[in-house]
């Protein structure tokens, strides 16, 4: 039997572009945040990763990211599912 899940219980799909030397610190750091999110890398030659970001957890990742992005050059390249 399928389970069915809600629009508001589907996590947001944002994908963002880093440095690809930097995609194992930052999969790290991410991690560290229980429940945060889910990085998956989606092309490691030009850096591009996927979060899979669940629902009320959007705010904390985005602080999270900004202050990651002192260190890191972090582009965001698609939201999807963003409130």
């Amino acid at each position: 039997m399928a389970v069915k899940v809600s629009p508001q219980q589907r996590s947001a799909l944002w994908i963002y572009q880093v440095d690809p030397h930097e995609i194992h610190y930052l999969k790290f750091i991410l991690e560290a945040y229980e429940g945060l999110t889910t990085l998956t890398t989606l092309d490691p030659q030009k850096g591009l990763v996927q979060m899979a970001v669940p629902p009320g957890r959007h705010g904390s990742l985005e602080v999270l990211l900004e202050a990651l992005g002192q260190e890191l050059e972090l582009k965001r390249i698609s939201l999807v599912g963003k409130p």
